[in-house]
């Protein structure tokens, strides 16, 4: 659970980051993905020391390195678009639902004791989800990003199954290094970074303040890989507890405009949470 709480207050920081990155940098999806992939490389970098750096030469590790680098594309390019309707509340509260298959998974899969209360706590987080999507949807037109949100929330299984699988082939932090390395070169083209500082309207300090983000981006994507080689639905669990960071922040900031049916489906997602955690 501790692991799970310094996850949550690193990619608290990051998420803000790439609201921050779309909305003032005004930063295109192959170019949040490019500063991700190469951000994150240099602070990956100092850290292989330390790291086990199995790398079992296989089909199976190209396959786990090049499904990773997939899905951090989906999830950077599919995030800048989706962000520019959703704000970083919802899109947290929508990645709940990657919960259930992430469950059923660690059961049917990986041999977990199944648990009545434990599908109960599920059950009341995606309430809440339902709650808060009710609500969202006079603000957000979900039909216009409904294809970049089923693909967001692919990317996040697909990165949870592969850090389960891979032990055995390859590291985790050799399986993250190399897809970041792919992904920071097919992207070099299409976000020309040495054009970034003229084309946004926050200039060279908004290209450092995100770069700088990916400190505890890359310090987030260790740990949360530890969690993702020992329980699926505690790895889906990351981004939800999330939800709870921006719910209570901007709650007693009053960054956010709160009606009923948010404020109760973002009570039913904290108990759901802590619920299945406790049990």
């Amino acid at each position: 659970m501790l692991l799970m709480i310094a996850v949550v207050a690193l990619y608290s920081i990051t998420s803000l980051n790439d609201k921050y990155a779309v909305s003032k940098c005004k930063y295109t999806g192959s170019q949040l993905t490019f500063m991700m992939a190469a951000g994150t490389l240099f602070f990956l970098l100092f850290t292989l020391p330390l790291s086990d750096t199995t790398f079992t030469v296989c089909p199976q590790s190209f396959l786990f390195i090049g499904l990773i680098a997939l899905s951090k594309y989906l999830e950077f390019a599919m995030s800048a678009k989706i962000l520019i309707d959703m704000s970083v509340f919802e899109l947290k509260a929508w990645l709940g639902i990657t919960l259930f298959i992430s469950y059923f998974a660690d059961v049917f899969i990986y041999g977990q004791d199944i648990s009545l209360m434990k599908i109960f706590c599920i059950i009341l987080t995606a309430a809440g989800l339902v709650l808060i999507a009710k609500e969202s949807k006079k603000q957000v037109n979900y039909k216009k990003i409904a294809i970049p949100l089923v693909l967001y929330l692919s990317s996040r299984l697909i990165y949870g199954f592969v850090m389960r699988s891979a032990e055995g082939y390859i590291s985790s932090t050799m399986t993250l290094f190399w897809a970041l390395v792919i992904l920071a070169l097919l992207m070099l083209p299409s976000a020309k970074p040495h054009k970034m500082p003229k084309e946004s309207p926050e200039g060279l300090k908004g290209m450092a303040i995100v770069l700088g983000c990916k400190l505890p981006n890359a310090v987030g994507l260790l740990l949360e890989n530890r969690i993702a080689a020992e329980s699926l639905t505690n790895f889906s669990f990351i981004h939800p507890m999330i939800l709870v960071v921006m719910f209570v922040t901007g709650f007693f900031n009053r960054t956010e405009k709160y009606t009923k049916y948010s404020i109760a489906g973002g009570l039913c997602v904290i108990a759901g949470i802590f619920g299945f955690q406790a049990v």
